[in-house]
């Protein structure tokens, strides 16, 4: 670029305000020899030869996007100012790493309350009535409404109900129907895709983006993913004719029902120019490659039937209301809906949408009109209870980082995030996703993402402070966003946007030095093998409680990352106890190579290691392994078959042996659990109903015991955890004898 010979540079990044980041980050660098020769390329149509020649012909002076380059770099300065500052100060004053930013904590804010929602929630009971009417024409079933709504409050209500009706004769009051049509779904923007894959194939946002764009970049079969466009643009319709004729050869069951006309510019649910953001939306270019991965056919069928669906015609039904009156106060409605012309329903099936549970819409009903009859056969109550809002899926989680305006109280920020506004971008939501689940914040169960104790934890403690506590609410992004917004039409400033931003991370900082907030108290998965304390969850580990030389320096430690897999909770805390976990895929060797295996913790040469199992036998991993070296009671247990309850330490089972009790995983294989409770306490022989009553955390009776001086004193004996620890038996209540 700094070749005098240059007599111009044209700009051809994504059309929008990252896109010219990118590029004014490039030239800043480069410092080119003619800078006031700089065109921009702007379009977010297909790259087709005739779109970019039209754009070529339509070049503009770089200057006139100054402004989105203006807006881009205040949103960066922005972010690293509130990330870099908050989660220093955070992770100082609590003592735990803690990363704090505008995004990422909104994000983690929804699913800590979604978290106490389910907690504190309270099912309330209530009530329906059905009823089954017979008559000349048929049958049919009611569901009793009053005023619209059909949850009645009380069963005695409902059963005055059933009594008031009970062999009546229902009267048709009124019968409607109204024809419906219901258009495709958009195409795919990146954000659908992940929620669509998640719902039908569990796949995380992450790994939809990365087969999404193995197919963009490798395969060349679809479209950039990065999209958050549901739309074509107009001069993309012969393209897409080109298109289709092409994938019809290979995928003739997807394409046999669309209609002609709707692949035309006049299709303004596909081509919309005004809906264009930075790229249009996501869709296939070429068939798929025979050698593709199943996971690639999924993601990559998904986006051919959608792709399929946008030129098939509405599905079109006609929807039945029925009014039954009954005992002149009592009415109840029918509900029926039946398909007339499937058109794009015929490709693919429709979502959930909002379908009452209560009221499940049928199917044919009788030809009923105003004025038929028909007898009470049959009425019924329907005991109900209402249900807490759902766990996040990361379905759900990306449909409210799109739209969060419901979490918005003020009306001009709701209009923010009901436009082409979210939290995050198409891009950057998986990996914010990611990022809460790296740092621990949010742990994944299946298909469920849940807040964690120390997630929970920042969130409160962010709300105590009243200019920090912003971040964690949608309301604070909305307003920058909201900034930004002014700046990249050039009606706002930058100074006074990074003033703002200056001011509020000060007050942040300022909020944490002068709080009095205590560390988080980390969430333990298990008893340390080699002291006892808990182990606890960490950022990159599973490490013992007592790791401080200030606390002995216990040098054990699970590592959360085992050849590039991730080990969760659950599976340390069954390693913790003894057992094998497993097999897993994924695991990656050195050379790069996958393979499966289990993963068992077992004791060699003094350390405590995790080991890879290749088979389903349970033995050890190697031959080098040995016992540990335990002492006392362990040592002599003969195991029996009676059990005296769960070990505290690491959930085994105590069983007795030749001077105690102790844990059923004493053996190195097994975990090596070192907890014992002696038979002899003081000259007191403790009987098979003690040791039961310890191991429930319950007290014994007073007995007494002996000094070694001879002394008696009487006490009672219970299981606690010591300062160092250790779960040993301690008298209590003690007194003279």
């Amino acid at each position: 670029m700094s070749d005098k010979n240059i007599d111009r540079i044209v700009v051809a990044t994504d059309a929008g305000r990252e896109g010219e980041v990118i590029a004014r980050t490039v030239l800043l660098a480069a410092q080119p020899a003619k800078m006031t020769e700089t065109y921009r390329f702007w379009t977010s149509q297909a790259l087709t030869p005739g779109v970019v020649n039209s754009g070529m012909k339509s070049l503009k002076p770089a200057t006139e996007y100054d402004r989105l380059w203006e807006a881009g770099r205040a949103r960066q300065i922005a972010d690293w100012l509130v990330g870099m500052n908050g989660s220093r100060a955070a992770t100082i004053r609590m003592k735990d790493l803690f990363s704090i930013g505008r995004v990422q904590t909104a994000v983690l804010a929804l699913l800590v309350e979604r978290r106490k929602e389910r907690d504190n929630f309270k099912p309330q009971p209530y009530w329906l009535v059905r009823a089954t009417f017979r008559g000349e024409k048929g049958t049919w079933l009611g569901l009793w409404i009053h005023e619209g709504k059909s949850r009645i409050a009380s069963r005695k209500d409902a059963q005055n109900i059933i009594a008031a009706i009970e062999n009546r004769q229902g009267l048709v009051t009124s019968s409607k129907r109204t024809n419906k049509r219901k258009p495709p779904p958009p195409l795919y923007s990146l954000t659908d895709l992940q929620q669509d894959a998640n719902i039908r194939f569990g796949f995380s946002a992450k790994q939809t983006l990365e087969i999404a764009q193995e197919l963009y970049e490798k395969k060349k079969c679809l479209s950039y993913p990065r999209t958050d466009s549901r739309v074509l643009g107009s001069k993309n319709a012969s393209m897409v004719q080109e298109l289709i004729q092409k994938l019809a050869k290979a995928y003739p069951d997807v394409f046999s029902g669309i209609d002609p006309e709707l692949t035309g510019a006049g299709n303004k649910r596909v081509y919309n120019d005004a809906k264009l953001t930075d790229h249009h939306a996501l869709i296939p270019l070429n068939p798929l490659p025979q050698n593709s991965s199943d996971r690639e056919k999924k993601i990559y069928g998904l986006v051919l039937k959608r792709f399929g669906a946008a030129f098939y015609p509405d599905c079109l039904c006609e929807v039945r209301e029925i009014l039954t009156k009954v005992n002149i106060n009592h009415i109840f409605r029918t509900m029926g809906k039946v398909i007339i012309r499937p058109g794009w329903q015929s490709l693919m099936t429709a979502g959930a949408g909002n379908k009452s549970v209560d009221e499940p819409e049928q199917g044919i009903l009788p030809p009923l009109e105003k004025g038929d009859s028909g007898d009470v056969a049959k009425s019924e109550i329907d005991d109900k209870k209402t249900t807490p809002p759902p766990e996040y899926t990361e379905a759900l989680l990306l449909k409210d980082m799109t739209n969060p305006a419901r979490y918005v109280n003020e009306a001009d920020l709701q209009k923010i995030y009901r436009g082409d506004v979210g939290l995050g971008t198409q891009s950057t939501r998986a990996r914010i996703i990611e990022t809460l689940l790296a740092r621990s914040y949010v742990c994944r169960e299946k298909k469920t993402l849940l807040a964690t104790k120390k997630g929970v934890f920042l969130i409160d403690t962010l709300k105590k402070f009243s200019v920090a506590g912003t971040l964690a609410s949608p309301e604070k992004t909305a307003l920058w966003e909201m900034e930004l917004g002014r700046i990249s039409a050039g009606k706002g400033s930058v100074e006074g946007f990074l003033e703002g931003i200056e001011n509020f991370v000060r007050d942040t900082v300022r909020e944490f030095l002068e709080s009095d907030t205590r560390g988080v108290q980390r969430e333990a998965v298990g008893r340390c093998p080699l002291c006892g304390r808990d182990v606890v969850d960490g950022y990159k580990t599973y490490a013992c409680s007592g790791k401080r030389k200030s606390d002995g320096g216990c040098p054990f430690v699970i590592w959360k990352k085992i050849a590039g897999k991730r080990i969760s909770p659950a599976a340390a805390a069954m390693l913790l106890s003894g057992r094998t976990v497993g097999p897993y895929k994924g695991f990656v060797s050195k050379k790069k190579k996958r393979f499966s295996a289990s993963l068992k913790l077992v004791r060699e040469n003094g350390n405590w290691e995790v080991r890879f199992l290749f088979d389903n036998s349970g033995k050890q991993p190697s031959a080098r392994a040995k016992p540990a070296s335990l002492d006392g009671a362990l040592k002599d247990i003969s195991e029996t078959t009676k059990e005296f309850g769960i070990c505290p330490v690491c959930g085994g089972n105590i069983i007795k042996g030749k001077r105690g009790y102790g844990c059923s995983n004493w053996r190195a294989q097994d975990g090596g659990c070192r907890f014992v409770i002696w038979e002899m306490i003081n000259e007191k022989k403790l009987t098979p109903s003690n040791i039961k009553t310890l191991i429930a955390g319950k007290a014994t009776r007073k007995y007494v015991f002996r000094e070694k001086s001879g002394a008696k004193f009487r006490a009672k004996l219970k299981l606690e955890k010591g300062g160092g620890g250790i779960w040993e038996p301690v008298m209590i209540e003690r007194e003279t004898y």
